[in-house]
């Protein structure tokens, strides 16, 4: 027993061991990584992107920024390559003794100060390209700043003319420039790169705003010579010209409006010549906010006066055709009054509607009365337009919705009354017809429903005689009693039919009757109902009886009799 557990121990001890030796390998693995690393990053050429600095003037900042990075560069990588250095070197220690997880503290640390010193090289890279970046984009800047100059000083040599007064105020602006270029060079000479990044950048940019300010000067210079004075004469003269036409614009005040215009736009060639331009921009921009505003009170006048035209023949239409459906109306109720019932709201409307129309033809002469002036605002009457129009056709509409029910009283009384007669007729026609069949009794059904039709017809009758006549109501009795027609006929030749058949199958089963009992019984059984009126079962039982002994023979017969 004690030799199984002897074996076991021995294995035991073997695969600790073989453990501890792969974590020793895997552990070492490591560190030889961490020891390349640190190789690469003490490997970095900084020196190489440090020695671009060499092709400017190392002197003042740019000495300066020189030695801040290489002095920084120097003690980053001194420090944190002894420290990972030392920590690798402990961390092998720590392997060679099988202290794994003190050996991953240290090979941990170790890669600490490797990324401190590969952080520092990026950070320390950027920067410098970032300075050379910034040094060309002076370079560059200057060259622009000096051919802006010359340009600048060239155009107003070659055209001083178009710019009036400014020229000597922008002649006295573009010398101030010339040393300011020089300035430039001297501060890149002395190494002062960065002053003279910021320097060349105010610089470039003054000059761009002065050639904005160049081009902008002969423009402003031409607006005020000669587009807005030629902008004023025409509102001028087309306010005149309209006038002349009839329309009233004083509520434009356009003398006194121009008036002032006009002194504001002598104050802008004085600020010119100063080179206070946003204070003329805004001068210009307040004159033709004025003269905007102007020509849409003009243009709204011109609008309202073309809207009159064009309304003013549908209103007069519209009214006169109002009025006189109104008369109409009137003279049409007074007339009818006496023979239909007519709703007094109706009544009232038009009595209404005559007051409403003379108001709207009050209205539409005040408004030609304005027109037939001197002059005329358009713009404060031609707010009534859509009112006379709406009102007008509504008012047209309405009268005619009430034209339309007095015609319809008319035609409706004579179509009552033909239907009356139509239910009459009917009437005694199938009273007959029910008289003159083959049924034994008349059913008491057909008596109660000829009694009734009989009595709504005369009090229809008697309704026909009074004055005013209610069209709706009679209507209303009369389709009531048609409705009372339609089902009195259709029950009526209903029972007809059914006792025509009844005798035309008990006939065709006669022949049957000596040979089959049970046909016999049953052909007695429908002859039977029929005596007591039961007309309807008596089929029923007359067409099973001769189906029991011919199947088909009664839909035929039943075929046959519709078709007759």
């Amino acid at each position: 027993m004690w030799v199984y557990i002897l074996i076991a121990i021995i294995i035991l001890v073997i695969v600790a061991a073989a453990v501890l030796l792969y974590l020793r390998s895997v552990k070492t693995q490591m560190i030889d990584t961490q020891y390349s690393k640190l190789h690469e990053v003490n490997q970095l050429p900084f020196k190489l992107d440090l020695v671009k600095l060499k092709n400017y003037n190392l002197h003042g900042e740019a000495k300066g920024l020189y030695n801040n990075w290489q002095d920084e560069w120097n003690d980053t990588l001194n420090t944190h390559s002894t420290h990972a250095t030392n920590a690798l070197e402990q961390s092998k220690k720590d392997v060679e003794q099988f202290k794994f997880s003190q050996s991953t503290k240290n090979n941990e640390l170790a890669g600490e100060n490797i990324e401190l010193i590969q952080k520092k090289y990026d950070e320390l890279t950027e920067e410098i390209a970032g300075f050379t970046k910034a040094v060309e984009e002076g370079k560059h800047q200057n060259v622009e700043s000096e051919r802006l100059y010359r340009e600048a000083k060239r155009d107003v040599l070659a055209n001083g003319h178009k710019f009036g007064d400014a020229k000597k105020p922008l002649e006295e602006v573009i010398k101030a420039y010339e040393p300011e270029v020089a300035k430039y060079e001297k501060m890149v000479n002395d190494g002062d790169y960065i002053r003279a990044n910021e320097f060349i950048f105010n610089t470039y940019n003054e000059l761009l705003n002065l050639k904005d300010s160049m081009d902008e000067i002969p423009k402003l210079i031409k607006e005020v010579q000669k587009e807005l004075p030629q902008q004023f004469q025409e509102l001028r003269y087309g306010c005149r010209d309209l006038r002349a036409k009839g329309y009233d614009l004083d509520h434009i005040k356009v003398e006194n409006r121009l008036s002032t215009l006009k002194s504001n736009l002598n104050r802008v060639e004085p600020l010119v010549a100063k080179l206070e331009l946003e204070e003329a921009d805004s001068i210009l921009e307040n004159i033709h906010d004025e003269l905007d505003d102007m020509y849409e009170l003009v243009e709204h006048e011109v609008n309202a006066k073309n809207k009159f035209d064009g309304g003013k023949d549908v209103i007069t239409d519209e009214l006169f055709n109002a009025k006189a459906l109104n008369y109409t109306l009137r003279t049409e109720i007074d007339y009818i009054q006496e023979q239909y019932h007519i709703d007094e709201s109706d009544v009232q409307k038009v009595m209404n509607y005559e007051n409403e129309i003379e108001n709207l033809i009050s209205i539409y002469s005040g408004m030609i009365e304005e027109t037939e002036k001197n002059t005329t605002r358009y713009s404060a009457i031609v707010d009534n337009i859509d009112y006379l129009k709406n009102n007008a056709h509504t008012i047209h509409e309405e009268q005619n919705s009430i034209q339309e029910h007095l015609v319809n009283l008319r035609e409706d009384d004579a179509e009552a009354r033909e239907n009356l007669r139509y239910v009459i007729d009917r009437k005694e026609k199938v009273y007959r017809e029910l008289m003159s069949s083959n049924l034994v009794t008349l059913p008491e059904q057909f008596i109660v429903m000829k009694h009734e039709i009989e009595v709504d017809v005369k009090e229809i009758e008697n309704y026909f005689n009074r004055r005013p006549l209610n069209v709706e109501y009679v209507k209303a009795k009369v389709n009531d009693t048609v409705l009372m027609m339609n089902k009195f006929e259709q029950e009526a030749y209903a029972v007809m039919r059914d006792s025509q058949l009844t005798e035309l199958m008990i006939q065709y089963g006669n022949r049957f009757r000596s040979t089959d009992s049970d046909l016999n019984a049953h052909l007695n059984e429908a002859e039977r109902l029929f005596k007591e009126n039961r007309y309807k079962r008596a089929l029923d039982v007359a067409k099973d009886a001769i189906e029991s002994v011919e199947p088909g023979s009664a839909a035929k017969i039943e075929k046959q009799f519709d078709n007759n």
